[in-house]
C-alpha cells in the first residue's frame, strides 16, 4: 500500500488458524500519505493479563520514540518566544469531561459519548508499577495484577470472571489489565441496558482498588499461570535483551524491574509479601476511576462519590519516587547475537530529560517534535529504496522512553553484510540534519500531512470510541498528557503550524544529536555468514560523524498530475435499491458490466470504506507460476502506477486522507482501501489507475526481491516460525500454497514479467466485479465518480471463477513431535478438520461450540492446572472452495507437561460430546454472540465485510438480519452435536515444539 513503508519486502502471510504472523502494516491514513515508516520503539515491558477469548489481545506495549507520548525537550528559538505571548498559560481542560479529586485522593473523570450505544467504559489507573517492588518483590506488581481476578471483596475467586462473561464481556477485548514500569492499569466495557449492571461494575473497580483477597490457595495457583507467562516471552529476543538493556538502562532502577519479574520470586514469595505491595501501593491517594460512555454525567458523579469516597489510604503511606536514569558522558556499546534470532537490529539510543506537556509552549513545542520525525523518517524511507541499501528497513524519531526520560532514537534492520553502513548512514543521515537541516518543501509536506491528521480528529470528534477517550483520561492522569478535545487541539493546531519555522525545526537536533547519554545496540542471528563488527569499529564509525562531508538534501518530488488523461467513462445502466430488513442499499449495473453495492451509514462523519472483488485469483494459474501469481498484486503495489514509483505516490497524495491496497487472492482478485469524503474523487482515480496503469520497474523489482530474501534468510531458525510450518506441512499435506513461509528458492521462482502479466490479465476484464462502498455518502453523490473511473475500465465479458486447488486433509489421526529452539517452553497445537455443507447455522453452531470450549480448557488449564498463560481454542466454517469445518486448539507450556494439558484437552473436548455445555458456559457463549453482534451493526468495517462476502457468494442478504435469530434458536444440544460431529479425536491433528535440551529444571 503506499501508505505504508515502501521497505521492499512482499508480504510473508502465514495460512495458520489459530497461530498466525503476518507482514507488520502501520495505517497512517489519516496524517500522511507520503510516508509511514514503521514506528520506531523501544519495548517498555508491559505485562498485560491475558483473559483471552480468542478475539483479541496485548502482551506488550511499547512506547513510540517517534510519537507523542511524553514529549518533551527540544529548542525553542528567540524568534518564537517573542511570538509567544501568553504561551505559558496551562493547557485548557476538555469541557467534555468532568473531573474531581475526592477526599481520600482519588481523582476520577466522566464523560458522556454514545460510541458505541449502550456501552460503558470503565478504567482503574494505579500510578504504581514494577518500580515501586522491594528486591524480594520483583514480580508481584504484575501478580498482584493477576490477583484482582482471583477473588475479591465482593466477589468470591472466579465469581468474577462468571458475572462478567455472563454480561456478554469477552476477555481481552472487553476486559484487560497491564503492569508496567510505572503504572498498572484495568479496563473494563460493560453494556448499559441491564438493571443494577453499571453499579456492579463500579463495585468490581472498588473491589479492584482496595479488595483483592490474596487467598493463598489463589496465589499458589496462579503461580504457575505466570510461569507460563514468562515462558512465553522466552527466546532469542529475551536472551539478547539481557545482555543490550543492562547498557541502555545504566546504573537505573529500569535495569531490573521488569514487570515480568523474577521466577525465583513469583514462585516462593510468602502470601504477606503480595498483600503488603498492595497495601502499600493501591491506595486511594495513587489512583484514578475513568468512566466515559452512555451515561448521565451528574448520576455517575454521584455515585463514583458514593462507591468510591468510603476507601480509605494506609496510615502512613508510603513516599512515591520517580526513580531516574543518570546521565553518563561515554556511549555504551552492546553486541549480542543468538542462533534464533531473525533479524539484523541496529539502534541507537540518546537518552534526555523528561517534559510534561503543561502549557502551550509545551504544546507548540510537541508539534515540532512531530515535523521533525516525519521529514526525518522520509529521508530514511527513500534511502531503503535505494538498490544498494545496507538495510531493509530504518527509522528516526523523538520522544517518550521511560516516565523519568525521553530519547531521540535512530535505528535499522540490515542487512546480513551491512550492520557497519547501516550505522553508518544513520550518523551520516543524522549529520545531514545537524549540519544543513530540513528543506522548505520537506516541511510544508509534513505540515500538511499534520493539519490533516488534526482535520480528521476533529471531523470525527463525535464518534469518538469511548475506549479511546478512556484511556486519553488515563494518560491525562498518569503522565499529565494533554486532554483537550478535538476541536481546542485542531484550534490550536491552526493557530501555531502557520508560526513555525524551519529554523526552530533544524535547532531541536542540536540537542538531540550528542556524544553523552547514548547507547548503542546491534543484535543479530549468530552464524558464520555473518561478520559481526568489533565495538573498536562501531565506534570508529560514532567518533567519525563530525568528520563526515555531507551535502544539503536535495527534496525529490514530480509535481505531475495523477492521470495523463482522463478517462471518458461510461453510464449507469440499472439502478436497484433493497430496504428489505433495513439494510438500505443501493445497486448500480455499470454499460461496461460493473456491479456498485453502496450502503450509506452515519457511523463515522467523513469515512467511506472499499472491498472490490472479482472470481478467478491465483487458483487459475498453474504451480509454476504460483510464487509469480500469489505476489503480482504486492510487487505493483511496490513498484508503483502511472507515472509515480511508491515514494513518488506518497509524497503525491500527502495531506490526502485515502489508502487503497490491490489483491490476488486464492479465489479472489480485487482492491480493499478507505478514503475521506473530500478525497473521493482521487479514491477513484486511484482505481482506476492500479486497474489500468500497473509499473513495471526491474531495478525496484531486484531490490524488493533482495530486501525480502534477507528477510526470509533467518526466519527459520526460529522455533516458532519451525512450529508453523510444520502445522502447515502436517495439516495441509505439504501442500505447495499452502506454505506458511516461503523459502529464499520459492523468491527465486518469481518472475517479474511473469507476475506483471499476470496482474494485467487479473484486471483486464470488470464486467465481473462488484464493488462494495460502506460510509458517509449518498449514492448520488458518488455516482459521477462511479460513472467516470468505474465506468472507463476494460470489461470483455469472459466468464471464470476460482478453482478447487485440490488441497488435502488427514483423514485420520496425525502426530507430529518436532525438538526446536532452546528455551524451556513447548508449543502444542491441535485441530480437526472436516469436509461438510456449511449454512449459516451451522457455521453459528461452530462458533459457538468453539466459545464454550474456550471457556472450558480455560478454566481447565489455565485456573485449575495453572499451566498455561492463554489457551486457545476456536471453531469455524468456509464455504469456498468447498465447505469445511476447522477446530483449532493452541497453547503453550512446560516441556514436561504437554502430555498431560493434551489429556485434560481431550477430557474436555470429551465432556462438551457426552454432557453438551453446561448451562453458564451456554449462557455466556449467547449472550457475547448477542453482546459482539449488536456492536458489529454499528460499524463500517462490519458491513463492507459482509456484504462484500455475501454478493460474492451469492447468498441472500436475508441471512445478515437472520444471524440474531440463529443465536436465539440456538440449543445446547446443538453445541453438544457440533463438538461430536467435528471434533473426533481420533482424527485429531496433534503438532509439538519442544526445546532440543528438555530439562524439568525449574527457573
Amino acid at each position: 500500500m503506499y501508505h505504508n513503508a515502501k521497505v521492499g519486502m512482499l508480504c510473508i502471510a502465514l495460512v495458520l488458524s489459530a497461530v498466525h504472523m503476518g507482514c507488520k502494516s502501520t495505517d497512517k491514513s489519516t496524517a500522511s500519505k507520503t510516508k509511514t515508516t514503521t514506528t520506531t520503539t523501544t519495548t517498555t515491558t508491559t505485562t498485560t493479563t491475558s483473559l483471552f477469548d480468542g478475539e483479541e489481545e496485548s502482551s506488550d506495549t511499547t512506547t513510540p520514540l517517534s510519537g507523542l507520548g511524553n514529549l518533551g525537550t527540544g529548542t525553542t528559538t528567540d524568534q518564537a518566544k517573542e511570538q509567544a505571548s501568553g504561551m505559558e498559560a496551562e493547557l485548557p481542560f476538555s469541557p467534555n469531561f468532568r473531573t474531581g479529586t475526592l477526599e481520600n485522593g482519588m481523582r476520577y473523570y466522566i464523560r458522556k459519548n454514545s460510541k458505541p450505544e449502550n456501552r460503558i467504559e470503565l478504567r482503574l489507573a494505579v500510578n504504581a508499577g514494577a518500580m515501586q517492588e522491594e528486591e524480594d518483590q520483583r514480580g508481584l506488581a504484575h501478580f498482584v495484577e493477576h490477583m484482582a481476578f482471583n477473588g475479591t471483596r465482593n466477589f468470591e475467586k472466579n465469581e468474577l470472571i462468571n458475572f462478567l462473561e455472563q454480561t456478554g464481556v469477552r476477555f481481552g477485548a472487553d476486559l484487560n489489565a497491564y503492569t508496567s514500569f510505572d503504572e498498572t492499569v484495568y479496563m473494563l466495557q460493560l453494556p448499559t441496558d441491564k438493571e443494577g449492571l453499571v453499579d456492579k461494575g463500579l463495585t468490581v473497580m472498588s473491589d479492584w482498588a482496595t479488595g483483592v483477597a490474596f487467598e493463598g490457595e489463589e496465589i499458589d495457583k496462579e503461580r504457575g499461570v505466570i510461569l507460563s507467562e514468562w515462558r512465553t516471552g522466552l527466546g532469542a529476543n529475551e536472551r539478547m535483551r539481557q545482555v543490550w538493556w543492562p547498557k541502555v538502562f545504566y546504573n537505573t532502577r529500569y535495569a531490573d524491574r521488569l514487570p515480568i519479574g523474577l521466577m525465583e520470586v513469583v514462585e516462593n514469595a510468602p502470601y504477606e509479601r503480595f498483600r503488603q505491595f498492595y497495601k502499600d501501593w493501591y491506595r486511594p491517594s495513587l489512583q484514578a476511576i475513568v468512566v466515559v460512555g452512555d451515561l448521565d454525567v451528574e448520576e455517575m458523579e454521584q455515585k463514583i462519590k458514593t462507591q468510591f469516597s468510603k476507601l480509605e489510604n494506609p496510615e502512613n503511606q508510603r513516599e512515591k519516587i520517580e526513580y531516574e536514569v543518570p546521565g553518563h558522558k561515554e556511549t555504551f556499546v552492546a553486541i549480542a547475537t543468538d542462533k534464533e534470532a531473525t533479524s539484523v537490529d541496529v539502534q541507537l539510543y540518546t537518552k534526555l530529560p523528561a517534559k510534561r506537556i503543561k502549557n502551550l509552549s509545551d504544546y507548540r513545542e510537541t508539534l515540532l517534535h512531530q515535523l521533525y520525525n516525519g521529514m526525518m523518517n522520509d529521508r530514511l524511507e527513500e534511502l531503503a529504496q535505494e538498490n544498494d541499501a545496507p538495510f531493509i528497513e530504518a527509522n528516526s524519531g523523538y520522544g517518550g522512553f521511560v516516565r523519568t526520560k525521553n530519547a531521540y532514537y535512530s535505528g535499522a534492520t540490515a542487512k546480513e553484510d551491512g550492520i557497519l553502513k547501516s550505522l553508518e548512514i544513520l550518523v551520516r543521515e543524522n549529520q545531514r540534519v545537524l549540519k544543513h537541516g530540513f528543506t522548505e518543501s520537506e516541511l510544508e509536506r509534513q505540515k500538511l500531512a499534520l493539519e490533516t491528521q488534526v482535520e480528521n480528529q476533529y471531523k470525527e470528534r463525535d464518534k469518538i470510541q469511548s475506549g479511546n477517550l478512556a484511556m486519553e483520561a488515563v494518560y491525562h492522569f498518569l503522565q499529565e498528557e494533554p486532554l483537550f478535545g478535538a476541536a481546542k487541539e485542531r484550534e490550536l493546531v491552526k493557530e501555531f503550524l502557520p508560526t513555525i519555522k524551519l529554523e526552530e525545526i533544524n535547532a531541536l537536533a542540536q540537542n538531540w544529536i550528542t556524544k553523552e547519554n547514548r547507547a548503542l545496540i546491534v543484535t543479530a542471528p549468530e552464524k558464520s555468514s555473518i561478520k559481526m563488527p568489533t565495538e573498536e569499529e562501531l565506534r570508529k564509525v560514532l567518533a567519525d560523524a563530525e568528520k563526515i562531508e555531507v551535502e544539503p538534501y536535495k527534496d525529490k518530488f514530480l509535481d505531475m498530475p495523477l492521470l495523463e488523461k482522463e478517462p471518458e467513462g461510461g453510464q449507469v445502466t440499472n439502478t436497484k435499491t433493497i430496504t428489505q430488513d433495513e439494510l438500505n442499499i443501493t445497486e448500480y449495473t455499470l454499460s461496461n458490466g460493473v456491479r456498485v453495492i453502496m450502503k450509506p451509514t452515519t457511523f463515522q462523519n467523513d469515512k467511506i470504506y472499499l472491498v472490490a472483488s472479482s472470481p478467478g485469483g491465483h487458483s487459475l494459474y498453474d504451480d509454476k507460476d504460483f510464487f509469480s501469481a500469489q505476489n503480482a498484486a504486492n510487487l505493483v503495489d511496490e513498484m508503483g502506477v502511472g507515472q509515480f514509483d511508491a515514494l513518488g505516490l506518497n509524497r503525491k497524495l500527502t495531506g490526502q486522507t485515502l489508502s487503497l491496497t490491490p489483491y490476488i487472492s486464492e479465489l479472489y482478485e480485487g482492491f480493499v482501501g478507505n478514503t475521506s469524503v473530500e478525497d473521493t474523487e482521487t479514491f477513484f482515480k486511484l482505481i482506476y489507475l492500479y486497474a489500468t496503469a500497473p509499473r513495471k520497474d526491474k531495478e525496484d523489482f531486484e531490490r524488493i526481491m533482495d530486501q525480502t530474501k534477507e528477510q526470509l534468510r533467518n526466519l527459520s531458525a526460529s522455533p516458532r516460525i519451525a512450529f508453523q510450518s510444520e502445522i502447515s506441512r502436517v495439516k495441509y499435506k505439504n501442500n505447495l500454497r499452502r506454505k506458511a513461509v516461503p523459502t529464499e528458492e520459492d523468491m527465486e521462482k518469481i518472475d517479474l514479467d511473469r507476475a506483471v502479466e499476470i496482474y494485467k490479465d487479473r484486471f483486464d476484464d470488470f464486467s465481473d466485479f462488484t464493488f462494495v462502498l460502506v460510509g458517509s455518502f449518498q449514492p448520488e453523490d458518488l455516482k459521477p465518480h462511479i460513472e467516470r473511473y468505474l465506468g472507463a475500465l476494460p470489461g470483455i465479458n469472459r466468464k471464470e471463477k476460482g478453482k478447487d486447488i485440490g488441497v488435502e486433509y488427514p483423514t485420520g489421526g496425525t502426530a507430529s513431535d518436532i525438538k526446536k529452539g532452546l528455551a524451556p517452553q513447548a508449543n502444542v497445537y491441535i485441530s480437526f478438520t472436516q469436509p461438510t455443507t456449511v449454512t449459516d447455522k451451522k457455521a453459528l453452531e461452530m462458533t459457538a461450540m468453539g466459545r464454550v470450549l474456550n471457556i472450558m480448557i480455560r478454566e481447565n488449564l489455565r485456573e485449575e492446572k495453572g499451566g498455561v498463560y492463554s489457551p486457545y481454542a476456536g471453531a469455524g466454517a468456509v464455504r469456498e472452495p468447498k465447505g469445511m469445518t476447522d477446530v483449532v486448539v493452541f497453547f503453550q507450556c512446560a516441556p514436561e507437561d504437554v502430555e498431560e494439558l493434551v489429556a485434560a484437552v481431550k477430557d474436555e473436548i470429551q465432556d462438551l460430546q457426552t454432557n453438551g455445555p453446561a448451562q453458564d458456559n451456554y449462557d455466556k457463549v449467547r449472550e457475547t454472540m448477542r453482546r459482539s453482534r449488536e456492536s458489529d451493526l454499528e460499524k463500517n468495517k462490519f458491513w463492507v465485510n459482509t456484504l462484500s462476502t455475501y454478493y460474492r457468494q451469492e447468498r441472500d442478504l436475508s441471512g445478515i438480519k437472520g444471524y440474531e435469530q440463529l443465536i436465539e434458536d440456538l440449543t445446547k444440544e446443538d453445541i453438544k452435536k457440533a463438538a461430536a460431529q467435528y471434533a473426533d479425536w481420533d482424527k485429531a491433528i496433534i503438532v509439538t515444539v519442544k526445546p532440543e535440551k528438555e530439562t524439568t529444571d525449574r527457573p
